[in-house]
């Protein structure tokens, strides 16, 4: 790490908090009685510690602040919180999350665990297709989601270097509930929420509560895409100075999920629709090709009944044991144990490219063009849609479908602590341990030629006119490109240790140290571009040459179906690492309002099922190569003031961050081993004026690079893809009697879709309207609009380059959706 720019950057925070405490405790001293603090409960190594005392940077969202940011799906309700980057544009899963500046160079959440109640939902972010927020749902049985950043994560929690995201659940206790029940005004979905939360006698409470909700989703698909809910429930038994309670959750749910489609590139950093089809407010998915495709398994089998409506499919049954007891000497245990069954699936036509570059059909740039009568289209080909000549201006897109199936996504957990504190020493430790399965099938993937059409895609049928060869039946052009099998196991055993202790009155330190021991038995048996087992695909009686795996259609993949021979896989798992992780940080508590601190840390990441996707890192038995050790670390320096007031709070946390990542992008094929590095400063606040106004928000600003790079010398020097200098959430609102209206503008300077840093996304914001009106102390209603203007805004791009006039395939935020809903509370 950059110790002399560390060192600098702290320099210079330290001199900006110091100016700033002198015009903060100007209002501090209008007030004798220092603010109420909620305990934190995330990412801490001492019991009953405030949000002031605390020595890292925690930020929470209230149940509810939840609706004021008319979020679509939970990663945009994380999208609120300080520092947090949560690309969205995945429709209700599939989301990017990562924090404070470190890199997305792949998906999911990498560096940053997402838990529920104290435990991890997956231990790995960035599983292939399985995203953590694919299996969790936000609904109102959350009574706040805390987000730690940096610190102590790092050895209170394993894989999260990065930083925690906790969403914590009611426990009931208050012999309340609600009902309610919303839907979109300017897109097709249903919903109704519900949750109660009572008394069985004086020592027992309990919390029971979920959602069920039906339609297309923000998106038009011409299906219920969108279909399914949740259900949670909790009960607690108070002891003399404990508790245990059981919990269980079922989620069964499906969401459409959005892969990169195709848009405009209109120069200036700014895109829009292609011709027929906007990719923000539509999809390629179409209701008349959604369940007449053939699907295969691993092994040639017709798998019956399934279809591209199927979207992503949650299938989670979660049953978890959380213990705490209290002794007379000041020791304290708690265990908290959770074990989830998790499947389901992954299904969403991607735009490819590989279908072109032949001498029949001509590729602009990854979008074909349908007919010969186009300028730029070779001659000699028919095109047929629905057996009528295609229109001459109808854009046509390669479909790779992406055919994911989750046999076994489960993971059994169980965290032991033990702590002990007296007036001045603090020591907690603990062991930890978890079971983490991957087992998944990348089913027979198959290509299609499709027409560029929102909602209403159809197959194409493109026919050779010299003799007749048919290169695309009815769409199809392979049966099967792809075919892998996962089948890995990962065991994680991590003892921990913590000790703080206060020095004087107003200093506390605390040191932590973890140790994780992670084993990966398994295997990866794969297969590419084409089929070995012939398979009358059509049902016309007849092996025809796209079916065949002898024959090659017109330079198009083989035919046939890929059949894995998973007896003797071709990729082993069989090996064992560790890392240390360390934390050691101090606050200084200026007075009953305010506070200072500081804070080294570095954590370790063991890498997942794509390390076996890197060339070479991997033995053939399956032993680690000397190129890696199996686990990317993170390692921050941060320095923060913090106070609290009676009308507000303020903070701001400088750092500095480096980061390694090993990691493999399955759409590019591009694989990654590299240094990056971070600097930053995040600011979080609210103020309460006193005739009903009130504004809170945050703003992060990063300075990024890529430091090194082991197989890519070029993008040295480059800001990491889709990294702002700026992100930020501004929340002005109005309260009155009857009614509270507000806005919240998230928003992001420019920033790169690649790592050759020349496709750019300009700065934009994005305007949030809500407003509830109470009828009474029971009944409300409120209303909810997303992205106002309606702006065009992507995320990510495969593309890192692109003339104006020109397509990419890219991911861009939802459009304009507004909603509406009713809730009564009892």
């Amino acid at each position: 790490m950059n110790l002399p720019k560390r060192f600098a950057l702290s320099a210079v925070s330290l001199a900006v908090m110091s100016s700033m405490n002198v015009v903060i405790a100007q209002q501090a001293d209008q007030s004798s009685s220092p603010a109420i603090e909620e305990i934190v409960v995330t990412g801490v190594a001492r019991q009953g510690v405030t949000k002031l005392e605390a020595s890292i940077s925690v930020s929470a969202i209230s149940d509810e602040d939840i609706q004021k940011l008319a979020p679509r799906s939970t990663a945009e309700i994380f999208r609120g919180l300080p520092g947090i980057r949560a690309e969205s544009s995945g429709g209700g899963g599939n989301a990017n999350i990562t924090i404070r500046g470190i890199p997305l160079a792949t998906g999911g959440s990498k560096y940053t665990q997402i838990h529920e109640d104290g435990l991890p939902v997956l231990e790995f972010g960035d599983i292939n297709f399985g995203n953590t927020d694919n299996f969790i749902r936000a609904d109102r049985t959350i009574r706040r989601i805390e987000s730690v950043r940096g610190g102590s994560a790092s050895t209170l929690a394993s894989n999260s270097p990065g930083g925690i995201i906790n969403m914590i659940s009611k426990t009931g206790g208050d012999d309340a509930g609600s009902v309610g029940i919303s839907a979109g005004l300017d897109y097709d979905e249903f919903r109704t929420d519900f949750e109660y939360g009572g008394t069985v006698n004086d020592t027992v409470t309990y919390h029971i509560g979920g959602f069920f909700r039906k339609g297309e989703g923000v998106r038009e698909t011409g299906f219920d895409g969108d279909e399914g809910g949740q259900i949670k429930a909790n009960i607690t038994k108070e002891l003399d100075d404990g508790y245990v309670r059981l919990y269980l959750k079922k989620i069964n749910d499906n969401v459409t999920t959005y892969l990169p489609a195709p848009v405009t590139v209109l120069g200036g950093g700014n895109y829009g629709p292609v011709a027929g089809f906007d990719a923000s407010s539509q999809v390629l998915h179409s209701a008349s090709t959604a369940s007449n495709q053939p699907f295969y398994d691993i092994n040639g089998q017709r798998v019956p009944g399934r279809s591209i409506e199927d979207g992503i499919e949650s299938d989670v049954t979660a049953v978890g044991l959380e213990f705490e007891k209290s002794f007379d000497n000041g020791l304290t245990l708690t265990n908290k144990f959770r074990t989830s069954s998790i499947k389901g699936g992954f299904i969403s036509p991607f735009t490819d490219g590989f279908a072109g570059g032949t001498a029949t059909i001509a590729n602009k740039g990854d979008i074909l063009c349908s007919d010969s009568s186009v300028a730029d289209c070779s001659q000699g080909v028919s095109a047929l849609v629905n057996g009528v000549a295609a229109n001459p201006n109808q854009l046509a897109f390669t479909n790779l479908t992406f055919d994911t199936s989750f046999e076994d996504l489960g993971l059994t957990v169980n965290d032991l602590r033990l702590s002990w504190e007296s007036d001045v020493v603090s020591v907690s430790g603990g062991l930890y341990y978890s079971d983490q399965s991957i087992e998944t099938s990348w089913n027979a993937w198959h290509t299609r030629l499709q027409t560029v059409d929102g909602g209403n895609s159809q197959d194409i049928t493109y026919i050779a006119n010299a003799n007749g060869e048919v290169l695309s039946d009815n769409g199809l052009l392979s049966a099967s490109f792809l075919n892998w099998k996962w089948d890995l196991d990962y065991q994680t055993i991590a003892p921990y240790l913590n000790v703080g202790f206060d020095v004087g009155d107003n200093v506390t330190v605390d040191m932590s140290v973890r140790r994780d021991s992670v084993d990966a038995e398994g295997t990866l048996a794969s297969a590419c571009c084409g089929g070995n087992q012939a398979v009358d695909v059509n049902g016309n009686g007849v092996i025809d040459s796209l079916e065949n795996p002898s024959t090659t259609s017109a330079g198009f993949i083989a035919g046939g179906i890929g059949v894995l021979d998973t007896a003797n896989p071709g990729q082993r798992a069989d090996y064992s690492t560790d890392h240390t992780s360390y934390s050691i940080g101090g606050t200084y508590l200026l007075g009953d309002n305010s506070s200072v601190f500081t804070r080294l840390s570095e954590g370790g990441r063991a890498i997942g099922d794509r390390l076996l996707q890197i060339g070479g890192a991997v033995k053939a038995d399956g032993s680690l190569a000397a190129t890696t050790d199996g686990v990317d670390s993170v390692t921050q320096f941060e320095i923060g003031y913090k106070y609290l007031g009676e009308n507000g709070s303020f903070f701001v946390t400088a750092f500095d961050t480096e980061t390694e990542e090993t990691g493999a992008e399955i759409t590019s094929g591009n694989t990654f081993e590299r240094t990056y590095e971070a600097t930053g400063i995040e600011i979080d606040g609210d103020y309460d004026f006193a005739n009903g106004f009130s504004v809170a928000g945050n703003i992060t600003w990063s300075d990024a690079e890529i430091a090194a790079d082991r197989t890519n010398a070029a993008v040295v020097g480059n800001t990491p893809r889709r990294q702002a200098d700026f992100i930020y959430t501004i929340t002005p609102e109005y309260n009155a009697d009857r009614f509270n209206v507000g806005a919240t503008f998230q928003g992001s300077t420019d920033f790169y879709l690649q790592d050759n840093n020349d496709l750019e996304q300009k700065a934009y914001v994005l305007v949030n309207l809500f407003g509830t009106y109470h009828f009474s102390d029971k009944l409300s209603a409120f209303v909810t609009v997303n992205n106002l203007t309606d702006e065009f805004v992507l995320t990510e791009s495969e593309e890192g380059s692109g003339a104006i006039g020109s397509f990419v395939r890219a991911r861009p935020l939802n459009g304009r959706s507004s909603s509406v809903g009713f809730t009564y509370s009892f």
